[in-house]
Order: C-alpha cells, then sequence, then structure tokens
C-alpha cells in the first residue's frame, strides 16, 4: 500500500505539473421528468422520447492492460528523453513515424482520439507593464523572455468533445498561499455547522425514499428534499468531517452506493443507469459541509457527461471496432501517466475538465477501484492539501448491456477554500 501511494503522489505531482490553465467544451443533453409511482418521461417535442437505449450496441468488454509497456513504447515508438506537455507533440511526431506495426496500430488509436496542436502565441509589453508582468513572473528574466513568446498547446479529444489548452507559463506564475489559514478556517467551519447539521440526525432531519432506507456501520441513505429524478439520493457518511475519513469508511460509504442501488433496482426494475457526483465543502458548490453523494438512477440515460462520454464511446466503436476506454487507457499508459492497483487504473488526464484532473477507472466498482480511488483522494488532501475538491462518477449500467461503461471517477481540484472568488467563468461554461 506504501508503494502505490507514494506512485499515487508522484503521478498527481505529474498531474498537476501538466495542467495549466484549463479551458474546455461542454455538451450535455438531459431531460427526464418523473412523477408517480413509477417512471414517467416526457417527450422533447420533434426529437422523440428520449429513450437512447435502442442507439447502442454490445462493445467488447473493457480491459486495463496495455498492449505493451512503457519501455517497449519509448524504444520501438517514440524515443523520446523528457515525456512532459510540451514536448507531447514531439512525442506524437516520432510516433508518427514508427515502424513497428504496434506502434503504428496504436498511433492511428491516439491520433483518432485525441488531436494535439502546437501554436505559437507572440505579445509585446510596453516597459510599464513588463515590468509589472515580470513581478508577476517572480521577477525571473527567464520566464520574462518566455513571456514574449509563449507557447500554447491545443488538445481536443474527438469523441468526447472536449477542448482544453495548456500554457506551461501560466503554471510557472508564483502561487500566493491564502491570506486567512485554510486549516483554522475548515477547523471553524466544522465546529459551527455541527451544531446544525440535518445530516448528524438524519433519521429526524432528512427525507426517505417510499421505499426505504439503507444503513450501515458508517453510512446512511435519504432522499433529496427537492428531487431531480425519481431516483435521486443522497448517500452520506454519519461523521460530519468530510476531509478526514480512513480506508474502511470510505469503503463502506460506497458499499452502501450498492446497497442502495440494488434496493432502489428491485423496487424500480426499469432503472438502469446509475451515476454520482459529490462536491466537497462550499466553495465547491456543496450544501451542507456535511459530506454526502447524490446518487442518480435514471431509466433511459445517464445523466450529463457520462451520457455524453458513452455516446462518444460508441461512434468510437462504430469507427474501430473496439472499446473506447480500453484504448484509451493503452494510450495513457504507454505516456506513462497511468498507476495501477489491482485491475483499478488512474491517470492525469489530457482534456482535463478543470485543474489537475485525475480519473480512475475500473471494470467494475469493486473494492480495487474504490480504494485506488481513495488513494487518490488522500494524496490530493494529504500530500497536496486540497481541501476542496469535485468528482464526477459513471458506473455500469444494470439490466443493460448495450453500451455498457466501466466504472470511472472524474476529481478536479477546485481552489482554496477561503477564495471568495469563484474557479468557474465564461471560459469554463461555454468555452
Amino acid at each position: 500500500m506504501t508503494a502505490v501511494r507514494w506512485k499515487v503522489n508522484w503521478f498527481i505531482l505529474l498531474g498537476l505539473i501538466i495542467s495549466g490553465v484549463i479551458f474546455y467544451m461542454l455538451t450535455t443533453s438531459l431531460s427526464a421528468q418523473a412523477g408517480g409511482g413509477g417512471f414517467k418521461l416526457k417527450p422533447m417535442g420533434l426529437i422523440g422520447n428520449g429513450d437512447t437505449r435502442n442507439s447502442y450496441q454490445p462493445w467488447p468488454a473493457f480491459e486495463p492492460e496495455p498492449p505493451f509497456q512503457i519501455v517497449f513504447f519509448k524504444k520501438k515508438c517514440a524515443p523520446v528523453l523528457n515525456y512532459s506537455m510540451s514536448n507531447l507533440v514531439l512525442v506524437k511526431k516520432q510516433w508518427s513515424i514508427a515502424q513497428n506495426e504496434r506502434c503504428r496500430g496504436l498511433y492511428q488509436k491516439f491520433v483518432s482520439i485525441f488531436t494535439f496542436e502546437d501554436r505559437e502565441a507572440p505579445l509585446k509589453l510596453p516597459p510599464k507593464f513588463m515590468a509589472k508582468v515580470k513581478h508577476w513572473l517572480g521577477d525571473s528574466e527567464e520566464l520574462l523572455k518566455q513571456a514574449y513568446n509563449q507557447e500554447v498547446i491545443h488538445v481536443v479529444s474527438e469523441y468526447t468533445r472536449e477542448h482544453t489548452i495548456f500554457n506551461s507559463l501560466r503554471d510557472k506564475r508564483p502561487v500566493l498561499p491564502p491570506e486567512v489559514s485554510e486549516d483554522e478556517y475548515f477547523k471553524s467551519l466544522l465546529a459551527e455547522t455541527a451544531k446544525s447539521c440535518d445530516f448528524c440526525k438524519f433519521k429526524e432531519l432528512t427525507a426517505e425514499h417510499v421505499f426505504g432506507r439503507v444503513e450501515s456501520k458508517h453510512s446512511f441513505s435519504a432522499s433529496n428534499a427537492f428531487k431531480l429524478d425519481t431516483l435521486h439520493a443522497l448517500i452520506a457518511p454519519k461523521k460530519h468531517d468530510p476531509l478526514h475519513w480512513n480506508l474502511e469508511e470510505f469503503l463502506d460509504l460506497f458499499g452502501l452506493v450498492k446497497t442502495w442501488l440494488k434496493k432502489a433496482h428491485k423496487h424500480y426494475p426499469e432503472a438502469h443507469f446509475p451515476s454520482l457526483i459529490w462536491d466537497v465543502l462550499p466553495k465547491c458548490g456543496a450544501s451542507q459541509v456535511h459530506p454526502h453523494l447524490h446518487v442518480m438512477f435514471d431509466p433511459m440515460r445517464y445523466h450529463g457527461q457520462v451520457e455524453n462520454w458513452r455516446q462518444g464511446a460508441n461512434a468510437y466503436y462504430k469507427d474501430h471496432g473496439s472499446n473506447y476506454f480500453t484504448d484509451m487507457v493503452a494510450i495513457y499508459s504507454v505516456l506513462n501517466l497511468t498507476v495501477t492497483h489491482g485491475s483499478a487504473v488512474a491517470f492525469a488526464s489530457l482534456a482535463p475538465k478543470r485543474d489537475h484532473e485525475v480519473i480512475v477507472i475500473s471494470k467494475e466498482a469493486d473494492d480495487d477501484f474504490h480504494t485506488l480511488l481513495y488513494l487518490v483522494l488522500r494524496a490530493f488532501i494529504d500530500a497536496f492539501h486540497v481541501k476542496c475538491f469535485s468528482m464526477g462518477m459513471g458506473l455500469p449500467a444494470i439490466g443493460v448491456e448495450e453500451g455498457k461503461i466501466p466504472a470511472y471517477a472524474r476529481i478536479i481540484t477546485r481552489g482554496y477554500i477561503t477564495d471568495i472568488r469563484t474557479d468557474m467563468s465564461s471560459f469554463e461554461l461555454f468555452m
């Protein structure tokens, strides 16, 4: 476990280095209304009733093992000495002329999934403004030289329609610590909110589904009081603290997610597609400090970006006849961006939705998956002192084989918890 934890810490540091400033293109499609004792879907006018199940095909099963290892890749495919974000265009160039058949086969999948564009971005600086820019760059002459002719790398994830821009110079700017101690702020916030926390008295102050709650040693379920769907659950630990939990408590929490899904499916067998989100602390949008997962269980499709990835994976299968997630993990593996734990894989995203995105993926949401997810989150919290993060998760469909996704989680950091400024802007929302 210690070796894996060390590698996770190293791997997240790599993710921090390559992240830069992030823009993304977001496309979502969601329309479902629920009511009564079962599901009732409202048709979307001319585009039909929203049932997407017949548009998918069964894919080959997800396999986390890459077709070859990084040593083979560096020797036969792209013998670049420095595997970094700024060098990725050179890696791609060398890979494109590789003679080895296995290298060329994976390269064709690589350029199908990702588009990389390296662009120059020169500028002029008036003397007064030049002094200010130099100060922003820690009064570094070397960084100031780079500012005059910046390198911008565009990464497009073609099948998921996500677009990221990296500028390494932005990452080199000194980051000032928050004026207010995050530790002191967190302690004060935790103590103050515990006094009136609804979740700390969940049997009295939270709603439940008509088929009842589920409960475990460390966790409980509730129904969201203001639902977004028929099956919209809250799964929460009994402990008020959102940052200090051990592996036993973490596995218990996600074990209860499985228990709730089984119970919900028994009462609503037409539900098939589970997804989950988790925001930690108010800076991330959490309505309460007490940690809680939102679980959605839809009859027709996944919610939001999870369905977007599923659609992209289906288009990829039609184009290549292989599993999108298998080939994506293979690409990240040969680029030395992955860490594994049993059957689960984690990697630093090349097309992150926001800062420092790490993705954890496995065929099933089993103990390997949840343990690696735990290690990634604890590395963020303990090694990099992140107190504010958001996570989205898609889980394999229940009772549907067509277009079956693996279990995956996307984790992003959200900045200092004491910062009153939002970390989202029009760039993230509309670009």
